[in-house]
């Protein structure tokens, strides 16, 4: 899937409160964990791309970064096959 927006944490949460459900009912809607939701809600940890799915699909929302600009606008190191080296990432002190 794609990238997740830098605040999926917070779309999910809000999501999840404009349609007055607490998360213990999101995870039984989703037939996930409530932890699990908890989780995601504080950025903990990211969804995988089957609750991410299941996520926008029942709270109508968009969690991929698409159309955000994200701190990344700036990179101009590396390849077109996605390695870096170090060269790539250090910034030397001359």
């Amino acid at each position: 899937m794609d990238e997740l927006a830098p605040d999926y944490d917070d779309l999910v949460r809000s999501a999840r409160e404009d349609k007055s459900l607490s998360q213990s009912d999101l995870a039984n809607e989703l037939n996930e964990k409530s932890s699990l939701i908890r989780k995601i809600e504080r950025g903990d940890t990211l969804p995988s791309d089957r609750v991410q799915t299941k996520l926008e699909r029942f709270l109508e929302i968009d969690l991929s970064a698409e159309g955000s600009s994200g701190d990344d606008s700036e990179w101009s190191g590396g390849s077109s096959s996605g390695s870096y080296t170090l060269g790539d990432v250090v910034k030397r002190k001359d």
